[in-house]
């Protein structure tokens, strides 16, 4: 009896994951490229741009609830800029980023996001307007 005890205590605490993932959640899972940016010069115009080799980055979602986000910096490609953390989506058009490093946000992030099947555009809050499209890898 103790031994089918043990194994039950066992499989429970092995068992133990993330929560169930969202159906939002599942769709952004993998690899996204920026495809355009838009940041407004503080005039409330955001004019989108066509993302660049000098000026791109990439994004992960992983199903573990992190991401990666990977930043080339200019001259050095094999060095980027990399922010990471956790991520969650518990009302559908925001996304929730806890980023690992508290000098980027020190605490929880709530942003608006649209997601298509190929698209993915980010809004953080930012006071003179900007966004962030992605496409899918």
């Amino acid at each position: 009896m103790k031994k089918i005890a043990l194994v039950f205590a066992l499989m429970s605490l092995l068992g133990c994951s993330r929560e169930e993932a969202t159906p939002e959640e599942r769709l952004i899972y993998g690899k996204w490229q920026l495809l355009e940016f838009c940041v407004s010069p503080g005039n409330g115009s955001c004019d989108p741009q066509q993302a660049t080799a000098v000026r791109t980055q990439s994004l992960e979602f992983k199903k573990n609830g992190s991401f990666i986000q990977r930043i080339p910096q200019p001259g050095q490609f094999s060095t980027p800029i990399v922010s990471s953390g956790d991520f969650s989506i518990k009302t559908p058009g925001r996304i929730n980023f806890n980023f690992d490093n508290k000098t980027t946000f020190k605490e929880e992030v709530s942003w608006l996001y649209e997601l298509s099947d190929t698209l993915l555009t980010i809004r953080p809050q930012c006071i003179e307007g900007c966004a962030y499209t992605y496409e899918r890898q």
